[in-house]
Parts: structure tokens; C-alpha cells; sequence
């Protein structure tokens, strides 16, 4: 390890996380002085026969994975690991190390367990830190990779649009190869293209490894995350099966026995496959499973609305018929989020890029489009509402994030369609009760008061459904939405809510609600 530790160039000033909390970046100095307190107790963890386990990454999986490793103990009840985690000394990424440091949890969560687990681990336990020093893979028995990997375009319309930067994931394994040990095992868990793991990751190490003059052969893994940041936050990472691979068989070894020391392997067992390729692909298969089921539905969707038949009722009389159709989705309001909205683009980009297949997934394709129009037909419920012209009208949306009752609004089709609204000419305001800054879009303010961002609204979008909305009273509704339509994009309102606001002089329409239209209740009184 060298004698000044390497640090990113700080920039000045304050890197500021997404609920408004500014964090001090510190000067090199200190952060060299910080890191040497890290250096000190991981070393003296290993002394005492525990593993000092590396998380480069800490966003919504790595922050909460590299707490959840922190979290096991051995037999006598001792922390098993002592766990680093590493992100960049950028205002985007810094404020992730300094709530780590604080005993805080990077994002909100409906998940009692989540923040406890980061007090205990920094506060009581005290084995798990946070730096921006690259030197932290140097004291690695074990390097978990959860770095960003995206896409540069999720709509296309020809496989030969897809594109994919692997510059930024290339330079983070250049990081590690350039500081590892030479007997720690990298265990990728970022989401990547089927592939990436033998022909990106295992040439960068060995390029690496050579130009220090590390002879031993790479141990090299992959092993999905399944990470849910809802309310079983903790329970996806402790208590779920779990899917791995490794390059050869000492690799796979070294990753089970890991795997093994944190998650509940007795009650979930682990799945190993022949190859990381494999993993690879079963990730991208599984969420691409999943996000084409959501497309199937919507074309359903439109037809029970115009039909004037309730997909609810429908799909709930369907879902009785267990281990074949109980997996059925409901009607909504679109996908968002990291993985269901470019996991089918990685696979074709890797199928043609790196084997040089000439299958088209056009089916997944497809499906991948339909999702990223859905919130489109919430507009064009909302411009029936308003008769046809939303220009000039002043529509509030309630709910930014892509999932309920989580602060997270990655490719949260929120983001469609306040961009249609805006091109139709109406005014919009937008409202969360968990999320304070809308990192995609800084510009836009996400209100906090519920009854000021429905004030004087012409109409109302509930597009999350989120538990605060769904606990409204339909009185309550009613009057803080005054004169307002009601557009009910995530079966937000019940059919005695839509009705109470209807008879309160409202009118009130429903993404999969046929029966509403049937019975009027989008029409005036």
C-alpha cells in the first residue's frame, strides 16, 4: 500500500444528498488521516481471523449490502467482518460517504431494520466505515463490485440503436486490479451484460495484475443482487436465494463460502451455475420476465376501460389459480426504476457486441417500448378529463418516485409524463412524501404540503401508491382538491372513495377502472 493513500481531487464546498442535508467534503489532509483509522482496524480485524471485506459502490445496493455484511458475527458473537465501502470524493457521490460515516443509512426507507443496522454496524459494532481512497481494495479479503452500469438510450426502436458505455464500469475494475490483493476474490454483483464478467472484467484484472507482477490466477465471480429497496430492504440481502458463478472452480468455491457467511443459505439455499455467463444472463432474463408480464397487461388494460369492465376484480378472480397464474400483474401506471427498464436492452447489446448472436429478442423488445409509453395513456386520461386541451391547466401529480413508499426516482415514469404535460402547455406541480429532492431533475421543486401542491389544481394525478395516499379519507381528498378531476393512475382510491368524490362534484377516472366510466363517474354530476 503506498505511503499517501490516493484520493480524488476534492472539489469545494458541500456535496448535498437528496433529503437537503449538506456534508462537509473534506480537505485531502483529512481524508488521508481518516483513511489511516481504517487502515488500522481492518488489519487489526484480519489479525483476529476475520475477513475485510471491500463494497465499491454505495448506492441503493451497495450501501445497503456493505451494512448487511456488517451486520453477522461469528460464534462468539464478534463481527465476522470488517466491511469498507468505497464511492468517488464527488459532489454527486460524497455525501453517500459521509451519511455511511454519520451511522446513517444513504436512503430512505420504509425498512425498520435498515437504519438500525447502520447505527449498530458504525456506532456499537464499529466495523463498518466509509472513504473515497482507492487504496481501501488493498485491504480486501473479498471485493464486492455494485458500481452504476447504464445504458445511454432506453427507447429504441432497431437493435443496432442500443448503446452501451462500458467506459465508466471498465475504469472502477481498472481500480481494483490496480490495488487488490493478489488472493482476494471480486465478486460482481452490478447488473451487467451476459458476458461482461469473462471478457471485460477477468482481461482488466489480469492487465492489471501483470504490470504489478502478480502471477496467481484471478478468483473472479458473479453473483446477482436481488436487492428490493421496500419494506423487506434488509430481508432481500439476508434471507433470499441467491444466484452465482464463478470463472473457475476456485473462484466459485471462494464465492459460496462468502455468499455463505452472511446470508441465510440453510433456509435459502444458494444456486450455482456452470458458468458466469449464465448468472449473467439469468439476471437480465429474470427482470426482462417480469417487465414483459407488465407490458402484456396493459393493452388488456385499455381494453377492459373501454369495455367498461373493472381489471382489478378480474385479475384478483385469476390470481387464485396458484404456481401458474398467481404472478399476474395489475393494471398501472408505468415502470421505473434501475433494472426493469434497460436489463432486455443489455441482453441484446451483449448478445450482438460480445458473442456476435443473431437473435433478436423482439418480443422483449417490445414489451420494453409498451412500458415506457405507459404513462402516455395516463395522459390521455388526463386530457380527456380536460376536455381535450391541457393548456394553460395546472395538474398536480402526487407521487415521483417509481415505487411506493420509497425515496427512489430512477427512471420513475413521473418523469414522462410531467415532460408530456409540459409539451401539451400545462403547468404541473409534483408531490412526494419521500422524496425531497428530485435528483434527475433538480429544477423541479417536489412540494411537501399535499394540500398546497392540490390547491387550485384543475386536475389530479395519484400516479404512487404510496401509503399516504392510499390512507386518505375520499373527504379529505375532496376538499383539498377542490373542483379538481381525478385521475387514479396506481388504484389508489377504492370504488366508495371514487364515488364519494364523484358525489362531492368531482369527476373521477381510472387506469384499468372501466366500471368508472361505465357508471359515469367521469362525467359531471
Amino acid at each position: 500500500m503506498s505511503a499517501q493513500p490516493h484520493e480524488l481531487a476534492f472539489p469545494k464546498g458541500e456535496s448535498f444528498s437528496p433529503d437537503g442535508v449538506g456534508y462537509p467534503i473534506p480537505r485531502e489532509t483529512e481524508s488521508a488521516a481518516r483513511f489511516r483509522e481504517i487502515a488500522a482496524a481492518a488489519e487489526a480485524h484480519r489479525r483476529r481471523g476475520g475477513q475485510v471485506v471491500v463494497v465499491q459502490g454505495l448506492g441503493f445496493v451497495g450501501s445497503a449490502v456493505a451494512a448487511a455484511v456488517a451486520s453477522v458475527s461469528d460464534a462468539a458473537g464478534r463481527p465476522l467482518h470488517y466491511v469498507i465501502g468505497v464511492d468517488l470524493a464527488t459532489p454527486a457521490s460524497y455525501w453517500k460517504v459521509g451519511k455511511v460515516n454519520h451511522g446513517e443509512a444513504p436512503f430512505r426507507s420504509p425498512d425498520t431494520k435498515l437504519p438500525a443496522m447502520f447505527r449498530r454496524a458504525v456506532h456499537e459494532r464499529a466495523n463498518l466505515r466509509a472513504t473515497t481512497c482507492e487504496d481501501a481494495y488493498a485491504l480486501a479479503d473479498v471485493i464486492i463490485v455494485d458500481v452504476h452500469l447504464d445504458i445511454e438510450n432506453r427507447v429504441v426502436d432497431h437493435v443496432d440503436e442500443i448503446r452501451v458505455d462500458l467506459g465508466a464500469f471498465e475504469a472502477a475494475i481498472h481500480t481494483v486490479g490496480r490495488n487488490m490483493r493478489a488472493d482476494a476474490l471480486v465478486l460482481v454483483e452490478t447488473t451487467v451484460p451476459m458476458g461482461a464478467c469473462e471478457r471485460v472484467v477477468l482481461p482488466i484484472l489480469r492487465e492489471e495484475r501483470m504490470r504489478r507482477e502478480i502471477a496467481e490466477p484471478v478468483l473472479l465471480a458473479n453473483a446477482y443482487e436481488r436487492v428490493m429497496p421496500g419494506p423487506g430492504y434488509v430481508d432481500s440481502i439476508l434471507s433470499y436465494r441467491r444466484t452465482f458463478a464463478g470463472v473457475d472452480e476456485a473462484s466459485a468455491e471462494r464465492a459460496r463460502a462468502f455468499l455463505s457467511t452472511f446470508i441465510d443459505v440453510e433456509g435459502h439455499p444458494l444456486w450455482e451455475l456452470r458458468d458466469t455467463a449464465s448468472s449473467e444472463l439469468g439476471k437480465l432474463l429474470e427482470n426482462s420476465y417480469r417487465a414483459l408480464n407488465i407490458a402484456f397487461i396493459h393493452e388488456w388494460t385499455r381494453l377492459a376501460e373501454e369495455i367498461g369492465i373493472n381489471l382489478f376484480d378480474v385479475v384478483d378472480s385469476i390470481r387464485v389459480r396458484k404456481g401458474t397464474h398467481d404472478n399476474m400483474r395489475y393494471p398501472g401506471f408505468g415502470v421505473g426504476g434501475y433494472c426493469l427498464t434497460k436489463d432486455s436492452l443489455l441482453a441484446q447489446w451483449s448478445a450482438v457486441n460480445l458473442f456476435g448472436a443473431e437473435t433478436v429478442l423482439e418480443m422483449t423488445l417490445a414489451g420494453l417500448k409498451t412500458n415506457y409509453d405507459m404513462p402516455l395513456h395516463t395522459l390521455e386520461l388526463t386530457e380527456d378529463l380536460a376536455g381535450g386541451d391541457l393548456a394553460g391547466k395546472t395538474i398536480a401529480i402526487c407521487g415521483v418516485s417509481y415505487l411506493a413508499d420509497v425515496a427512489d426516482t430512477r427512471n420513475s415514469p413521473t418523469e414522462t409524463l410531467v415532460d408530456a404535460l409540459l409539451e401539451k402547455g400545462a403547468q404541473v406541480r409534483v408531490h412526494d412524501p419521500h422524496v425531497v429532492t428530485w435528483v434527475e431533475r433538480p429544477e423541479t421543486v417536489v412540494l411537501q404540503s399535499l394540500e398546497e401542491t392540490l390547491a387550485g389544481a384543475d386536475g389530479v394525478v395519484l400516479a404512487v401508491p404510496h401509503a399516504a395516499y392510499l390512507s386518505l379519507r375520499g373527504e379529505d381528498l375532496a376538499e383539498m382538491a377542490g373542483d379538481a378531476f381525478v385521475v387514479d393512475a396506481q388504484n389508489v382510491l377504492t370504488d366508495e372513495k371514487a364515488r364519494l368524490l364523484h358525489d362531492a362534484g368531482r369527476r373521477v377516472i381510472g387506469v384499468g377502472k372501466g366500471h368508472w366510466r361505465s357508471e359515469g363517474l367521469h362525467l359531471d354530476r
